[in-house]
């Protein structure tokens, strides 16, 4: 496989750590996007930018934001200004919570939504005009087992809003196989 330009969701711990950095090892060029690159996440960002020198990986942090437009849109046309494309974007972002279902107010299963669903929509508007113009481009949607069963209990809007991303990404698998950008639901 060629390098590809790849964007990581949510690279600043966890999967989107580890996908970033597996993808750069295979000589891909990361970006290893996050939000608050300057404030929360500075350490984070400063780790991923020192693996880049200590290995002589082509990865790099990134700020974005899913739950900001302008956040999405900057960051896509930062790629866009310094490859010209975007092969590969990797939806990992995720916000989790924990309790009883009822326990939660509409507005907090809403920021699930937000993050897990409207997230990978935003990010998804403004990358996939770039894809389709070249008729190429793969989408990684990064899910969960338990959304299909609910197993643990106590996560219900997180596997609720994982549930509704996963819909949302076999429709675009069905719209998008006409201009050759694919997708894969990957479930750890």
């Amino acid at each position: 496989m060629s390098k590809k330009v790849v964007l990581v969701t949510g690279s600043s711990s966890g999967f989107g750590r580890l996908i970033s950095q597996a993808l750069a090892r295979a000589n891909h060029k990361v970006y290893a996007s996050m939000r608050d690159v300057n404030g929360k996440n500075a350490a984070n960002a400063q780790q991923i930018f020192d693996l880049s020198l200590a290995e002589s990986l082509d990865i790099q942090p990134l700020e974005l934001d899913v739950q900001s437009q302008s956040s999405v849109d900057q960051a896509v046309n930062t790629i866009i200004d310094e490859c010209g494309v975007i092969d590969i974007v990797v939806h990992n972002a995720g916000h989790m919570m924990f309790g009883p279902a009822e326990a939660f107010t509409p507005e907090q299963f809403a920021l699930q939504y937000d993050v897990n669903v409207l997230g990978t929509q935003r990010l998804n508007r403004a990358a996939l005009p770039f894809m389709r113009k070249r008729r190429e481009g793969y989408l990684i949607w990064i899910s969960s087992s338990s959304s299909a069963g609910g197993t643990p209990p106590y996560f219900a809007p997180y596997f609720a809003a994982k549930a509704a991303m996963d819909s949302l990404a076999v429709q675009y698998a069905r719209e998008l196989s006409r201009w050759g950008i694919e997708s894969t639901i990957v479930v750890p």
